[in-house]
């Protein structure tokens, strides 16, 4: 552990102290600080903070109990309290030479290093007394970064106080500056000779024995310092960490509860709690307690460190590498940080940037095993399967013993069909005792060839080694799953489940074949059961949500997902899902609440960036969708669809010049990808910048000829230019290509230009006919059919569109107009389903309140439109279909009055020429 400047280390604290209740019964001033001492003796540190600020509250200008007060805030590390208390102590006449270097800790503390040289008197030159002073404010120009000035300064306080502890405790530190920690051992052996029990210079050199690789000294001397300082909670911190260090958890959960008492507010002492937590395999709760830590600090290196650990563990990897970014920018040689973020980078599918990322890493002279055996992976999954082997042999000739690089050089061996693979994994299956990794890769080898019975008899090889478990029962069953025997196989997985009910993957399977057999029922009770077993298994929850889901329960499914979430206050899943379904299903208010929940339970997790910004856009609130948007291009610099998030979001936002720049720094980073060149297609489009569209386009042509999309851009262009020759051609071009749904709906907008639309919807016709299930397809044409008056043939489509679908609001509401413009009865039924999935929403009124009219019910068809113009008061559709209520009701001038106000405002509208014709019938003379 490097100091270059001092943690805040207490002095001290020979108190003695009083009763809680001592200032309700009229002590005075001294008398509660006497009390205080009593109670800080006793351990009793709440009271005794109590009692001195009662002493305050009684006399104010009591400067011994300032004083007092301020050494009780700086052993709880409240140092900016701390530094207020000791300037109080010095307004009321307490020694300046005793208090000066007590606010000049307390800056030192806070980073405050210019400040200690700016308000703090430089002392005489000649006065030995001053030399503590000066050794502080030589550790302060030492967190400046100026050693010579430090220098200087502790050469002249060694002068003029040879026997001050101090000077050599800060003679250390600049030694440590100057990377000789053998030096700074020599100043601190000085300090302890001159003053054997001066607690900060036996802490320093327990840092120095523990960064030395020699923890029982370390922990030793540590404890000399508690001897002294009872209080002093960063060496039961320390404690700790080396408790840690050795797996003796216990012992160090008992030393992080005893610096939690003295200093409750500790970040270090909550980080400590989440990574022992971590290391006792209680992941979630390590990650839940570490929140609070990255809330209050979060660029606390040690915090982001364990944050991105845990993140990977749980496998949220985009999480994790938005940690492991933070810290190897403050730290770039960190070589854990690099390699764990390398390792994020290649399980999010991204080799190249891992590459990248473990680059300074395989270069340091310095690197281990460990960074070896990713580069190794990284060349797997870049299908270099010689240089992984050359990575795996370097990492065994490191650490011949490795049974975890034995086994990745026996995977980088099978995928080059090595016949040395086999061998490999079985070395280091023995190598490995009672573990199982290479043991499990031979098994899933084994039934990935299919070689079922070589499976099972590995599995009872592994079962000898670690008895019968549910890992291996799983296998089993998986094998007898490839040897079509369901019984055997269903018996299997019973099995795994009787020796551990709270095993998930052996559930999830068996609902899997439920599911199979057709007995949903079976499958959901199965997953209630489990929850029995373990009631608050997210994994589950999910589980009887996407059943829900399938069964078209919709309110069972949002039901499961929002036990999951309150089950998992920092679980980001069920949150994801339920904010998209309430987007999907048009609750778009509750969606941001969701979302916003999700962003507070896990500030710095990019999906959950992600799904703000996508809530905040589908809601059109621009502004902060462009701010959580610009959060995740920081998040997760140097990746592509960040980028292409935000400006998805610049285009709606209508700031082409941000969303063309942001799309170029896209291409910047892959200059092939398709996505953002499209959209800088589109874009340069809308920017009238066709010439600028029509280079793209060839650019595309030529990166990826066997694609459509390039001749599908141009063929947007065309269009654009109104050259509907040229852009039919582009469009046929690409269809042939890929033949697509898609590229035949743009044919249909060429067709509908030129006049022949019968053209374009006979091609999607007949596409349909090979192409039943396309949904898009057929919406698209069903609506031109609409639109064109063609409502026989609209209500055909939509009703297939129905039966597929049922309950999408669209769908419904175009198919009872398609219907109501034949006068068919089943209309208003279809228009009744829409408004119980929407029975707020302008349109869907519109459409009721407007068939009720059309067949008949004058009288309720008005008051649903008024309704209808109510939510809208500015549609002008709707106000037309109002007038034409009023009218059929007999309220003619009210349908006379309602049609002057829609046609003065000269707006164009669906119905608008028979507005002008009721209009001129009602204004007629008689």
């Amino acid at each position: 552990m490097s100091h270059v400047t001092p943690a805040p280390r207490p002095l001290l604290i020979l108190l003695l102290g009083a009763c809680l209740m001592s200032a309700c019964n009229g002590e005075d001033s001294t008398t509660l600080v006497t009390d205080a001492r009593a109670k800080l003796v006793a351990g009793d540190y709440q009271t005794a903070m109590i009692q001195l600020k009662n002493a305050v509250a009684k006399d104010e200008k009591n400067a011994e109990a300032r004083f007092e007060l301020g050494k009780l805030y700086f052993t709880r590390l409240e140092l900016a309290n701390a530094e207020k208390e000791f300037r109080r102590a010095r307004e009321a006449g307490f020694p300046a030479g005793t208090v000066n270097p007590m606010i000049a800790r307390a800056l030192l503390g806070q980073r405050e290093y210019q400040r200690v040289l700016d308000e703090l008197p430089a002392p005489a030159d000649s006065d030995p007394d001053s030399a503590t002073l000066q050794a502080l404010r030589a550790v302060a120009e030492l967190g400046l970064t100026r050693k010579e000035e430090a220098r200087k300064l502790l050469r002249h306080a060694q002068a003029i106080a040879p026997g001050n502890p101090e000077v050599y405790l800060a003679l250390a530190q600049l030694a440590l500056a100057d990377h000789d920690p053998a030096k700074a051992m020599q100043d601190i052996d000085a300090a302890l000779r001159i003053d054997p029990k001066h607690r900060d210079s036996l802490l320093l050199k327990g840092d120095l024995l523990r960064t030395a690789g020699k923890p029982d000294e370390a922990a030793a001397v540590y404890r000399q310092v508690l001897q002294i300082d009872p209080l002093h909670s960063s060496t039961m911190l320390a404690l700790a960490g080396i408790a840690i260090s050795g797996n003796k958890l216990d012992e160090a959960r008992k030393e992080v509860d005893a610096a939690l008492k003295i200093t409750p507010a500790s970040l270090q002492a909550r980080y400590t709690q989440a990574l022992i937590d971590f290391r006792e395999k209680k992941t979630e709760q390590a990650r839940d307690r570490l929140a609070s830590v990255l809330k209050a600090a979060p660029d606390y290196p040690p915090a982001l460190l364990l944050g991105g650990t845990i993140e990977y563990t749980l496998g949220n990897l985009q999480t994790a590498e938005a940690y492991l970014n933070k810290v190897v920018k403050a730290t770039p040689n960190n070589l854990y940080a690099l390699r764990l973020l390398a390792a994020s980078q290649l399980r999010l599918g991204r080799p190249d940037d891992a590459a990248a990322t473990l680059a300074p890493a395989l270069g340091s002279a310095d690197h281990d095993a460990g960074v070896l055996i990713v580069a190794g992976e990284i060349a797997l999954a870049k299908k270099d399967f010689a240089k992984a082997t050359a990575f795996f042999e370097q990492a065994a000739q490191r650490s011949p013993d490795s049974a975890a690089i034995r086994t990745e050089l026996g995977i980088s061996r099978l995928a080059q069909g090595d016949s040395r693979a086999m061998a490999d994994l079985q070395t280091a299956a023995g190598m490995e005792g009672a573990g199982s990794r290479a043991d499990i890769i031979i098994i899933r080898d084994q039934l990935e060839r299919k070689q079922f019975d070589a499976a099972l008899a590995s599995i009872a090889a592994l079962e000898k080694k670690q008895g019968a478990n549910p890992v291996t029962w799983n296998y089993r069953g998986a094998a007898y799953l490839g040897k079509q025997d369901s019984v055997r196989a269903r018996d299997s997985f019973e099995q795994a489940l009787k020796l551990d009910p709270k095993f998930f993957p052996a559930a999830a399977i068996l609902a899997q074949l439920d599911l199979k057999d057709k007995q949903p029922d079976a499958a959901r009770q199965r997953f209630e059961r489990f929850l029995q077993a373990d009631p608050k298994n997210l994994n589950a929850m999910l589980a009887l949500a996407d059943l829900s889901l399938r069964s078209q329960d919709e309110k069972a499914y949002t039901g499961w997902l929002e036990k999951a979430a309150a089950a998992h206050p920092q679980a980001l899943q069920p949150r994801v899902a339920l904010a998209r379904y309430l987007l999907a299903s048009g609750d778009r208010s509750k969606a941001l609440a969701i979302a916003r929940e999700a962003v507070n339970a896990q500030p710095d997790n990019p999906a959950a960036l992600d799904l703000l910004g996508a809530t905040q856009l589908a809601l059109g609130d621009m502004p902060n969708a462009l701010g959580s948007y610009r959060k995740l291009v920081e998040r997760l610099p140097g990746q592509t669809a960040p980028l292409i998030h935000l400006a998805t979001a610049q285009i709606a936002a209508k700031d082409l010049p941000g969303a063309r720049k942001t799309l170029q720094e896209a291409l910047r980073i892959q200059p092939d990808l398709l996505d953002a060149q499209l959209m800088l297609g589109g874009v340069e489009i809308q920017s009238a910048r066709l010439d600028d569209a029509l280079k793209l386009a060839r650019q595309i042509q030529q990166q990826k000829p066997a694609l459509p999309a390039g001749f599908a851009l141009e063929g947007d262009i065309a269009l654009a230019r109104k050259d509907y020759a040229a852009a039919l051609a582009a469009f046929e071009r690409a269809q042939k290509l890929v033949p697509s749904g898609a590229l035949l709906v743009r044919q249909l907008q060429v067709f509908n230009a030129t006049q022949r639309p019968e053209i374009g919807e006979k091609r999607l016709a007949d596409w349909l006919g090979s192409h039943p299930q396309e949904a898009g397809t057929r919406a698209a044409l069903a609506e031109n059919l609409l639109k064109r008056k063609q409502y026989a043939a609209a209500a055909e489509h939509y009703l297939i569109l129905n039966k597929s679908n049922p309950g999408n609001l669209l769908v419904l509401n175009n198919l009872a107009w398609a219907l109501s413009e034949q006068r068919d009865q089943r209309a208003l039924l279809f228009a009744e389903q829409a408004l119980k999935l929407k029975p707020d929403q302008p349109d869907v009124l519109d459409t009721y309140g407007w068939l009720q009219v059309r067949m008949g019910d004058a009288a309720k068809g008005l008051n649903t439109l008024k309704e209808a113009q109510s939510r809208a008061p500015d549609d002008a559709e709707i106000q037309w279909h109002l007038a034409y209520a009023l009218n059929a009701s007999g309220d003619k001038a009210r349908a006379r009055q309602e049609l002057k106000t829609l046609l003065d405002r000269r707006v164009s509208f669906l119905g608008d020429d028979e507005a002008r014709a009721l209009y001129k019938q009602l204004t007629a003379t008689p």
